[in-house]
């Protein structure tokens, strides 16, 4: 059952900040709310100020208790409206809980969905990653049901933000040609984007299209070399595809893996490259793009 996140969790930034974010990834948003002078920014707010205004809304929202600011939801929506007025991203997520909870208005479950959709396409992730959920799986307490063509389009749009579970799920999607029409370019385009992020479950991906030369040429140094970056529990795959190796092929495989962990600082201390740590300085870079592989 999808839940609505909480104030902190609401405010998760995108890696891609877009015109519509008040607030950058590298600020502690949740302090400042809490540490604001709810004076100074009421005056803030009335001059147009964004930030002070939704600062301001989301103190009427849930109350400043220090500040003897009691929570007054009329207060709350109007400096919260006249902020997504101004696009910001965060407004329309208060707004879209506001009336999903029922906060000093009658629920709406539309206008919900409507203001956690402008809040998605501001670029606030959190709320990005629950219209994922919503309507992948719906909500039964809310009277939403699942809905495909919704869920494909906020798959797309977290996968273009980075979000690595979505480029594997619209991997699969291009693979499996559910929602889309076949197409095994596509998908191993969305799983390599994802092995460059590190994406355990995209390397384990990348391993079965190297060994089994799914659109790429077959080559089972690379294949080993992804089953092995892909967890820190022994992989049956990369034991089964041993024996298909020669020990060269094996020392060069975990060479790259170990390559791979350094260069990335992302280590998997279970995995078969601990067997011994070969000297990497003088190996050249390996290229995974489809284009050096056909």
């Amino acid at each position: 059952m999808v839940k609505f996140i909480f104030f902190t969790a609401l405010l998760v930034l995108s890696s891609l900040a877009q015109a519509g974010m008040i607030f950058d990834e590298s600020e502690k948003v949740v302090e400042i709310f809490q540490s604001q002078d709810f004076d100074v920014n009421l005056a803030k707010a009335e001059e147009g100020d964004v930030r002070a205004q939704y600062l301001v809304g989301a103190a009427y929202l849930y109350g400043l208790e220090e500040q003897e600011v009691e929570v007054d939801y009329e207060k709350g929506l109007h400096w919260l409206k006249v902020a997504a007025k101004q696009e910001a991203a965060e407004a329309y997520s208060e707004l879209a809980r506001i009336y999903r909870d029922g906060m000093g208005v009658e629920k709406n479950i539309g206008k919900f969905e409507k203001y956690l959709a402008e809040a998605g396409e501001r670029g606030l992730l959190s709320a990005r990653s629950y219209l994922l959920d919503l309507h992948r799986d719906g909500d039964s307490e809310l009277g939403i049901e699942p809905n495909e063509e919704k869920y494909l389009y906020w798959l797309e749009v977290t996968a273009e933000g980075g979000l690595t579970m979505s480029m594997r799920n619209l991997a699969r999607r291009y693979q499996q040609g559910r929602g889309f029409e076949v197409d095994y370019e596509k998908a191993f385009e969305w799983v390599m984007r994802a092995v460059e992020l590190d994406d355990i479950g995209a390397q384990y991906m990348a391993g079965e299209y190297y060994e089994k030369g799914m659109v790429v040429e077959k080559d089972l140094v690379k294949a080993y070399m992804m089953y092995d970056l892909s967890g820190t529990v022994p992989s049956t795959r990369r034991d089964e595809l041993e024996e298909r190796m020669t020990e060269e092929q094996i020392e060069e495989a975990i060479a790259r893996s170990w390559q791979w962990q350094l260069e990335h600082n992302s280590y998997r201390p279970s995995s078969n490259g601990n067997r011994y740590r070969p000297d990497v300085s003088d190996l050249e870079p390996l290229s995974l793009t489809p284009e050096s592989d056909q």
